[in-house]
């Protein structure tokens, strides 16, 4: 029989390998994992600091010894542009579970800001705020396998001619991706490349952005004079015209394993019909991945298979009708 002492040694273990290979020689894997989940939804309504981050502990554990026949979860926290931190736990299709915390300064320390936090699947909870001293909000450090592309658009605003298609991301792209790629073939390398794309728009005379997609061979600091060659001063304020590259790679953050990739369309985009501009986006979309790859080349990842499987998915979207579900 396995001792709860057992389970608290895991707080005591912060490198990674030596929490596996502990995990592993514990005992019997079923009872160290109904152990550690029973643990942790006790930690899941957390209430301080230090309770989130043992329960982002817990769920590193399980990561490691698998969730079972129990909804697995990815303990998150970051901090927003204006410094407000947030922690939650998410699935790996990117639902909220238990306590979605925002925190606020208070008294010198830290508390939990119920008004702007939400408690789901823990009926007949309430969430519980304790003042605690200023502690940094640990994030999981290995994740659970998932599809490593999520395709999204962090502005809603496009041309109405554009509309079915971007939300076509969210109701056909996204799940396709979930249900054909295999995470567990590429590598644990990579948690997940997020591409944005991002849409020229005019909603209003004060509400408009216009992209102008600048040829690869120009530096950024020849935007402007370029852009004043193309359209008079007048011409450039009225339309809000803004000179981008058509691809900008983020950096590859090694410890949360994730990625940015951001790919804007111009007004002439949203022109097309629709069908052409899915097949014009799903080839942006292959190509920013494979500029990514091109990057990481050290990295240990099927970027070979992961870019097959992807274009095999992006090639299925294309072919259906914007409004299909």
């Amino acid at each position: 029989m396995i001792e709860e002492a057992c389970i608290d040694r895991v707080f005591e273990i912060d490198d990674l390998v030596e929490l596996e290979n502990y995990l592993n020689r514990v005992g019997d894997r079923d009872c160290v994992r109904e152990m550690l989940y029973r643990r942790f939804m006790g930690y899941a309504n957390y209430s301080t600091a230090m309770e989130w981050n043992r329960a982002v502990r817990l769920c590193e554990c399980l990561a490691i010894t698998g969730w079972g026949e129990h909804e697995g979860v990815e303990a998150m926290a970051y901090t927003f542009a204006n410094g407000s931190p947030c922690s939650l736990f998410v699935t790996t299709d990117r639902q909220s579970r238990y306590l979605d915390a925002m925190w606020r300064q208070k008294d010198g320390g830290m508390i939990i800001d119920v008004a702007r936090s939400r408690l789901s699947m823990m009926d007949g909870c309430e969430i519980r705020a304790e003042v605690c001293e200023k502690t940094k909000l640990q994030s999981q450090r290995n994740w659970l396998p998932k599809t490593p592309i999520l395709v999204y658009r962090a502005l809603g605003n496009c041309y109405s001619s554009s509309r079915a298609v971007v939300e076509s991301l969210d109701t056909q792209l996204n799940p396709l991706l979930e249900r054909e790629m295999r995470p567990e073939v590429y590598g644990n390398v990579i948690n997940r490349i997020s591409i944005n794309c991002s849409m020229s728009f005019d909603d209003n005379e004060h509400c408009r952005s216009n992209y102008v997609i600048a040829d690869e061979g120009l530096r950024k600091g020849e935007y402007e004079a370029v852009l004043l060659s193309m359209y008079t001063p007048e011409e450039i304020s009225r339309n809000w015209y803004y000179m981008c590259p058509r691809y900008e790679i983020g950096p590859f953050r090694k410890k949360s394993g994730r990625a940015e990739i951001r790919i804007s369309f111009e007004k002439e985009f949203s022109l097309l019909p629709h069908g052409e501009q899915k097949r014009i986006m799903g080839e942006y979309i292959l190509e920013g991945v494979k500029r990514f790859a091109m990057r990481q080349k050290k990295l240990d990842y099927d970027f070979e298979s992961m870019i097959e499987d992807l274009g095999r998915a992006v090639d299925r979207w294309t072919r259906m009708e914007a409004s299909d579900e």
